[in-house]
C-alpha cells in the first residue's frame, strides 16, 4: 500500500466519522423539529382555524368564484365539521409573524437540507469511484442545497410582507 493511499484512507475515515456524527445530530434535530412542527400545525393550539372560521372563508370564496362553488358542489371542497380545526393561510401568516416560529421553521428546513446532503454525499462517495467526478457531484449538490436554503429562508422571512 502506498503512503498516499494510506493517507487518503485516514482522511476519508475522519470525514466519514464527522459525517456519521452530523447525520445523527441532524436526525435527532429533525425528530424534534418535525414533532414540534406537527404539534404547531396540526393540534388545536390557536394556530388553526375553527370550523366556523373556515366555513366563513368557504362561503366567501363560493360567492366570488364559480369554479370554487362548482368544486364545493362536486364534493371536492367541503365545509369543516363542528369541532374540526383547519389550517388556513391567515393562521399560517399569524404564526409566521412571530420570530420564534420563523426560527423554528428555518431550523427545521436547515436540519432537513443538511441531513439530506450528508446522506447524499455518503451515497455519492459509495457509487462514484472517480474522485474528480465525485467532487463535482458533491459541489453541485451543495450548490442546490445552498439555493434551496436561501429560497426557504427568504420565503419564511418575507411571508406576509407586501
Amino acid at each position: 500500500m502506498s503512503s498516499e493511499h494510506g493517507l487518503q484512507r485516514i482522511y476519508s475515515s475522519r470525514s466519514g466519522q464527522l459525517g456519521w456524527l452530523m447525520r445523527r445530530i441532524t436526525g435527532v434535530g429533525l425528530l424534534f423539529f418535525v414533532g414540534l412542527h406537527f404539534w404547531i400545525q396540526h393540534m388545536p393550539n390557536g394556530f388553526l382555524a375553527t370550523a366556523e372560521e373556515y366555513n366563513e372563508i368557504i362561503k366567501g370564496f363560493e360567492k366570488i368564484t364559480p369554479e370554487f362553488a362548482d368544486a364545493i358542489a362536486k364534493g371536492k371542497i367541503r365545509e369543516a365539521l363542528p369541532g374540526e380545526h383547519v389550517i388556513t393561510y391567515d393562521k399560517v401568516l399569524e404564526r409566521l409573524h412571530t420570530p420564534l416560529w420563523k426560527t423554528v421553521d428555518i431550523t427545521l428546513l436547515l436540519f432537513a437540507l443538511l441531513h439530506g446532503m450528508l446522506g447524499m454525499a455518503n451515497v455519492l462517495g459509495d457509487y462514484i469511484q472517480n474522485a474528480s467526478l465525485r467532487k463535482v457531484a458533491v459541489i453541485f449538490c451543495w450548490a442546490v442545497i445552498l439555493f434551496l436554503a436561501t429560497q426557504g429562508i427568504v420565503t419564511v422571512m418575507t411571508v406576509g410582507t407586501n
